[in-house]
């Protein structure tokens, strides 16, 4: 058999000089434009590629770029003064690269697949360089007719047809939470970025991409989604029931662009409903709440951005505490199907329809419901995910098609064509709508260095760090909840629109629990967790991420004490009475149990004579929502090392005031002992197929 070195030698390309002269000194020979490199099984082959345009618009002062006074901003009710008018013509289109509000005052633009035409509506944009970057592009107007036409600042004249765009500054603080190489500019791609600004002096707004890179990639509709999304929209003169809401399903492999088809799917919803509910069923990587969670989320507002950038409190959610479902099936099936039955009970027709907003023509009286599975489609997976689309009873199912190598079954010829008419209305709820829809482009799944692990980990500091805004827990929702354990949330979107990133976790003020009192028992969910003793659960809840539930008090009481074996001895340590728990004890049933929100346990101060034990937790909940919280669960979530860290001072520094030598849990330096090192695996071998 033949190595790599040998093959290459032997296949060295013709007309290229096989040996220098002596005395001279080696030179590589010259490399045509179109020469490619040689195949080697190491290394993949990485065919050079122009980079594309993204943004043909070119800003100029005065001319299609305008700094708004401060009067005319105070007239829209705006408050700050770092915004930029820009006229955006026929056929032209930019992306902006940064966090940005954007409201249009003339004209329709296209941003993610939904159509924005003018109103005083801020739209809250996140472009960082983790995800495709969104572009807005013109787009002409249906009816002039029924155009809005806002006030536009002195010296702005635009064409009836153009669109006008207000961006404004936005700094919620996400930008400082340690992020630094999700949402910096890459210094070697110049070229690439058009400071919007520096003709007007304003440095805090985006940055212009005019075209894309290796780490830069616009994000762009298939042609196959626009025809799917589509069918959710109401056609012209056609009588359709207001009453019968879409339950769509969006199944599919994993890297195919299920979370961002979902997204876009509800945005578009939201062009004809007020509400849109979202249950997520991806538990390894989900869209407004910490992995490990399925979740009944409430959406009004468009969503812009990948997931870290809009944490949401869940109308109600299940803590599965895993990002995959292997260990505990039926318990993630038990709680994806009590979340269907409580969007049909109290989701779908809400009994208090909100009519806050008069002059808002979307429907309010129903809510739809849009359902992303997870990206797991063989063995257990697809069991899974079959029984999770008996139970919802869809009348809307796009359907992802990937390859095997992604993990989709290969298509049958015996298998009957789905494919229906992509114009399909809502009335004919008992027809199916299955659309079979293209995947999205590989490169802007693998365009990043940042894995699936990454982006948990971005989502889970994200959520830690937010600020939600304030809720009123009314109790008088038990009497319209048909569960025993009532929402506290109320029927409506609770974003973080802001990030607390004064201080890391490690030196944040956290909630001192006394447990006696304020926790009425413990689970551990997961593989392994069965052979937890009680006098070692002080040492497993140290530094863990847990879920913070709400129960009914009966269902726990129904559930027993503590067994005969497990029972503390009079010498054993007085936590175990203060925290009551039992090994393998399954967690209390879904239908009578809610799970608000996650919390991280920095610190246990063990127990004395003359106190219980107390644990020092972090969670960005309010306290009114704490006080309902009687049960933690344990799973297999862990805080991302980084997120340990100080990123106040230098690594070198330590962490906290604390020496490198002296901060627990953290090693720096070569590790020791048997699996220590990364593994390293030789990629230079070659099959017998690739001779």
């Amino acid at each position: 058999m033949l190595s790599a070195v040998a093959a290459r030698k032997k296949s060295k390309p013709a007309g290229l000089p096989q040996e220098q002269s002596p005395g001279r000194p080696l030179s590589p020979p010259p490399i045509s434009a179109n020469a490619s490199r040689e195949w080697s099984p190491s290394r993949p082959i990485e065919e050079p590629t122009e980079p594309t345009a993204v943004s043909n618009f070119s800003p100029t002062i005065n001319q299609n770029t305008f700094v708004p006074s401060k009067d005319y901003l105070s007239s829209l009710g705006l408050q700050d003064e770092r915004a930029v008018v820009l006229i955006v013509n026929a056929g032209e289109s930019l992306a902006l690269l940064g966090p940005y509000l954007l409201t249009v005052l003339q004209g329709c633009v296209s941003l993610c697949g939904v159509t924005l035409s003018a109103s005083l509506v801020q739209h809250r944009v996140f472009a960082p360089r983790s995800s495709p970057v969104p572009v807005i592009s013109w787009t002409p107007l249906r009816d002039l007719s029924d155009s809005t036409q806002l006030p536009l600042p002195s010296g702005v004249n635009a064409n009836t047809d153009s669109a006008v765009l207000l961006i404004q500054y936005l700094g919620t603080g996400i930008e400082e939470l340690g992020l630094h190489k999700v949402l910096k500019f890459p210094r070697y791609t110049s070229y690439v970025l058009v400071d919007l600004c520096s003709c007007i002096s304003l440095t805090s707004l985006p940055h212009e991409v005019s075209h894309s890179t290796k780490d830069i990639l616009p994000f762009r509709l298939p042609p196959s989604w626009d025809v799917a999304l589509s069918s959710m929209d109401p056609l012209p003169d056609a009588e359709v029931d207001a009453g019968a809401a879409p339950l769509c399903i969006v199944k599919g492999p994993k890297k195919s662009g299920k979370s961002t088809f979902s997204r876009t799917l509800v945005n578009r919803l939201l062009k004809r409903y007020r509400r849109v509910a979202f249950l997520e069923c991806d538990v390894g990587q989900s869209e407004f709440t910490p992995g490990g969670m399925v979740a009944l989320n409430i959406v009004e507002n468009y969503v812009f951005g990948p997931p870290f950038t809009h944490p949401s409190l869940p109308y109600r959610a299940h803590f599965v505490g895993s990002t995959s479902p292997r260990t505990s099936p039926s318990y993630y099936l038990a709680a994806v199907q009590s979340l269907l039955e409580t969007y049909r009970l109290e989701v779908h027709i809400p009994v208090l329809p909100n009519t806050s907003a008069s002059n808002d023509n979307r429907i309010e009286d129903v809510i739809p419901l849009v359902v992303n599975t997870m990206g797991w489609t063989k063995g257990l997976g697809a069991d899974l995910n079959a029984r999770i689309e008996e139970s919802a009873e869809a009348s809307h199912i796009f359907e992802i098609e990937g390859s095997e190598e992604w993990g989709w079954p290969a298509p049958t010829p015996s298998q009957p064509s789905n494919h229906c008419d992509p114009l399909a209305q809502f009335g004919s709820i008992k027809d199916i709508v299955h659309m079979k829809i293209e995947a999205i482009p590989t490169a802007a799944t693998t365009m990043h260095a940042f894995t699936a692990v990454d982006q948990r980990h971005i989502n889970i500091l994200s959520y830690f760090h937010a600020v939600f805004p304030p809720i009123s827990v009314d109790n008088s929702s038990a009497l319209i909840s048909f569960s025993s354990a009532p929402s506290l949330i109320p029927l409506a979107q609770f974003t973080a629109e802001r990030w607390d990133v004064t201080l890391p976790l490690c030196a944040r003020y956290p909630y001192d629990v006394a447990c006696d009192s304020a926790f009425d028992r413990v689970y551990l969910v997961g593989a392994g967790y069965e052979d937890v003793r009680p006098s070692e659960l002080i040492h497993v809840l140290n530094g863990a991420i847990v879920g913070l539930m709400a129960c009914d008090p009966s269902a726990i009481e129904t559930e027993g004490g503590l067994s005969d074996d497990d029972a503390p001895s009079a010498t054993s340590v007085p936590a175990v009475r203060a925290l009551p728990y039992t090994p393998g004890q399954a967690p209390p049933c879904p239908s009578s149990s809610n799970c608000l929100g996650v919390a991280l346990v920095r610190g246990v101060s063990p127990p004395s004579t003359s106190s219980p034990m107390h644990l020092h937790v972090l969670t960005p909940l309010h306290p009114s929502l704490l006080s309902h919280t009687r049960i933690l669960i344990k799973g297999e979530l862990e805080l991302p090392i980084w997120g340990m860290l100080d990123f106040r001072v230098d690594d070198q520094d330590g962490v906290a005031g604390l020496a490198k030598g002296q901060v627990p849990y953290l090693q720096w330096g070569k590790g020791e002992g048997l699996g220590s090192e990364r593994r390293r695996i030789r990629r230079n071998l070659m099959r017998k197929s690739q001779m």
